[in-house]
């Protein structure tokens, strides 16, 4: 894993993740404390992590820097070009001023003033989707309250439209039977149509038997065409009243997906 800490001072940080986890570690510091760092991490920079280009870092962290950086929205910018798309940043701020007694930071190499609104729009103007932001993390006494992002890089619409395909299909490799033809349906299911291996589009209301969409009708489920094939629920209101009868037909639960198995959290 390389792991690049912005203002990583005499490297205390990184020593400790070296000896926990295998990782390259590249501090970036440009006081005389980069010194000190330099006999602990694997390389220390001691220019601005604007002046790095054409690198990648599976983690970039940085704690307690960006309150001093002038140009933050350009910093966090260029944070982005560092870090792969797989990788995960972690920032640490004041918050507000950093302690529940103070209306203003008083620090004079304090530039900035952060609230939970703020830093998360910085960060998604730049590209990054937030995982977690939480409030109260302690870096001292007089910055008691601090807060920390893990964020990531955010998908283009490509590449979710790629990671969505891959949940439906890890899921119905081979052709299925589109069970429940409503909003859901066509909210979920009929962007993806011609890309998934539906072979049917089956609705127990007949007013909607004929109903096109795509190169598929709609029609009542038969038994002798529709027996072998996978069956997708694609309702989330009305999955359990589907599953009834579905369980009424006889069909076994092993053939039976919904979506709530396609887009819930056991997929990553």
């Amino acid at each position: 894993m390389r792991v690049l800490e912005i203002g990583c001072a005499e490297g205390s940080l990184g020593a400790i993740v070296s000896q926990s986890i295998p990782v390259h570690y590249t501090g970036i510091e440009i006081s005389e404390d980069a010194t000190t760092a330099a006999k602990i991490l694997d390389r220390v920079v001691r220019s601005p992590a604007t002046m790095l280009v054409n690198e990648k870092f599976d983690l970039l962290l940085s704690f307690h820097v960006l309150e001093h950086v002038g140009d933050i929205a350009g910093e966090i910018g260029h944070w982005r070009t560092l870090l792969a798309d797989q990788g995960r940043l972690i920032v640490e701020v004041p918050n507000q001023a950093g302690h529940p007694l103070l209306d203003l930071d008083p620090n004079p190499e304090h530039l900035h003033q952060f609230t939970p609104t703020s830093i998360a729009a910085l960060l998604l103007h730049a590209n990054f989707e937030i995982d977690r932001l939480e409030s109260g993390h302690w870096e001292s006494s007089v910055y008691s309250d601090s807060l920390r992002v893990l964020a990531r890089p955010a998908l283009n619409d490509e590449q979710r439209r790629t990671l969505l395909l891959q949940r439906f299909i890890d899921r119905l490799p081979e052709p299925f039977a589109a069970w429940g033809i409503g909003g859901d349906f066509r909210a979920y299911v009929e962007p993806l149509l011609d890309s998934l291996p539906v072979a049917a589009l089956i609705d127990s209301d007949v007013q909607r038997h004929g109903e096109r969409h795509g190169r598929l009708a709609v029609e009542a489920y038969d038994q002798q065409r529709h027996a072998s094939l996978p069956i997708l629920v694609c309702s989330v209101r009305y999955r359990e009243d589907i599953l009834r009868d579905l369980a009424m037909l006889g069909i076994p639960s092993s053939r039976i997906v919904s979506l709530d198995d396609v887009f819930g959290p056991t997929v990553p």
